[in-house]
C-alpha cells in the first residue's frame, strides 16, 4: 500500500482521536493532527508518537473558517477527514481540496452539508479527485447494512434499520460548537420513511409509525423514532422490489427523550438563532445527568425478502461498548478500500454506497465491532 498522507481536522476530538489510532495501526500513512488548539494537538502526537513509529504523526494549525489557512495546511497532503464540527464551512474545506487535489472524507450530518457538495459535484468530477460525505456509524452504516443483507435475497421486501446511542455523557469532554451543531440541526430533522411503496412524512406526534426494535441482551425492544438520512434515500431505486424501509433512532434516557427535545423542537422553530446555545446546554446537562447504564452503540436491520421461491428474513446487528469508536472504525475501514485504490474514484460518493460490503464488514468486525447475524 503507498505511503500516503491523511490529515485529521479535529484530529484531537472524541472521533479524531481513535481514527488516528485506528489510520496508524491499519495502514502505513502518516497523519496529520490539524485544528485550532495547537496545545491539544501537540499533547496527543506525543501519544501517538510513543505508541507508534515515531515520526508518523505530525500536527499542524487549521483554521476551517479561514481559505488561506486551509490552502497552506492541505499542501503535500493526500487526503483529509473532516472530524470537526465546521458544517458551516464545508464550502470553504471542499474548495480548499480541490484546489490542492486531495481526496476528502466527511463524518458530519447535515442537510446543508449535503447540498452543498451536491452543488459541487460537476466540479468534484471533473477534478478527478474522490470525495466522500457522511462518513462513520450513522449516516454512513445503516443503508450500508441495507446493501449487506440484500445480498442475501432474490428480492428484498422490507428492511428497517433501528440504532440506540446510550453514552456515558459524563465521562466526555463534548465542545460546545459540537453541541450547538447538534441543535442547529434540529430545523432540519426530517421524519420521511419509505412505506407501501413511496416516501412519506411521519409527524413527530404520531407515533404509528414509529417501530420497536429488539437489541437484545440489557436493553431489550426500544422504541425508535423515524430519521431521515440522505444515503437511504436511493435504495428504493437501487432495489425496485422495496416496499418498506427507513432508518429509525432510539431513545438518549427519558428525560432528553420526552421533556428536552420536544420544547427543543418548538424553540428552534420559534427563535431559530436565539435557542440554539441555552438548548444546546440544557440538552448536554440532560444528556449527562439522566443517562444510566448499560452503556452500548448499537445499529440493527430487519429485513424480509424472497430467496429461491421462499419468503424468508435476515437481521444483522453492529455493536460497540464507545460510540465515538463506532464512528471511527467505518471511517478507517473505508479508509483502507480508499488506500489501495479500490475505490479511489472521482466524484461525490456516500460512504454507504461506495464500499465493498463483505470486506467493509469484515475489515470493521476484525477492528472491534461485535457482529450479529440471524437467518438469510
Amino acid at each position: 500500500m503507498e505511503e500516503k498522507t491523511i490529515l485529521i481536522m479535529g484530529g484531537y476530538g472524541n472521533t479524531g482521536r481513535p481514527l488516528a489510532r485506528l489510520l496508524l495501526q491499519e495502514t502505513g500513512a502518516r497523519v496529520v493532527i490539524a485544528g485550532r488548539n495547537m496545545e491539544k494537538a501537540n499533547f496527543f502526537i506525543d501519544e501517538l508518537n510513543r505508541n507508534f513509529e515515531a515520526g508518523r504523526a505530525t500536527c499542524m494549525y487549521v483554521d476551517a473558517s479561514d481559505p488561506r489557512s486551509l490552502i497552506q495546511a492541505f499542501v503535500g497532503i493526500n487526503f483529509v477527514v473532516v472530524a470537526s464540527s465546521t458544517t458551516q464551512f464545508t464550502r470553504q474545506v471542499a474548495e480548499a481540496a480541490l484546489k490542492a487535489r486531495i481526496g476528502y472524507l466527511d463524518i458530519q450530518y447535515s442537510t446543508q452539508k449535503i447540498t452543498t457538495l451536491k452543488s459541487m459535484a460537476p466540479e468534484i468530477q471533473q477534478s478527478g479527485c474522490c470525495f466522500i460525505t457522511d462518513g462513520g456509524f450513522h449516516p454512513g452504516l445503516p443503508a450500508f447494512l441495507v446493501r449487506f443483507v440484500a445480498q442475501a435475497f432474490d428480492q428484498l421486501f422490507t428492511a428497517r434499520v433501528g440504532s440506540v446511542i446510550k453514552q456515558d455523557w459524563k465521562s466526555f469532554q463534548v465542545e460546545q460548537s459540537t453541541i450547538i451543531e447538534l441543535v442547529e440541526l434540529m430545523n432540519d430533522y426530517d421524519m420521511s420513511i419509505f412505506k407501501d411503496g413511496k416516501w412519506k412524512k411521519v409527524s413527530l406526534l404520531g407515533t404509528a409509525d414509529y417501530q420497536r426494535m429488539d437489541f437484545g441482551g440489557d436493553f431489550g425492544k426500544l422504541f425508535c423514532a423515524p430519521m431521515m438520512l440522505e444515503e437511504m434515500r436511493v435504495l428504493p431505486e437501487r432495489y425496485s422490489s422495496l416496499t418498506e424501509t427507513g432508518f429509525y433512532v432510539g431513545s438518549f434516557n427519558w428525560f432528553v427523550d420526552w421533556i428536552i427535545l420536544p420544547v427543543t423542537l418548538l424553540a428552534m422553530r420559534l427563535w431559530p438563532k436565539a435557542a440554539v446555545k441555552p438548548m444546546g446546554m440544557w440538552m448536554y446537562w440532560g444528556l449527562k445527568t439522566f443517562s444510566k447504564p448499560p452503556y452500548a452503540t448499537m445499529l440493527r436491520v430487519e429485513a424480509q425478502g424472497r430467496k429461491e421461491g421462499q419468503l424468508c428474513s435476515m437481521n444483522v446487528m453492529l455493536s460497540h461498548p464507545d460510540g465515538y469508536l463506532f464512528t471511527a472504525i467505518p471511517v478507517a475501514a473505508c479508509l483502507l478500500q480508499y488506500l489501495d485504490g479500490s475505490i479511489d474514484i472521482p466524484g461525490l460518493w456516500l460512504q454507504a454506497h461506495i464500499v465493498e460490503p463483505n470486506r467493509f464488514l469484515s475489515d470493521m468486525r476484525r477492528m472491534g465491532i461485535t457482529v450479529e447475524q440471524a437467518g438469510g
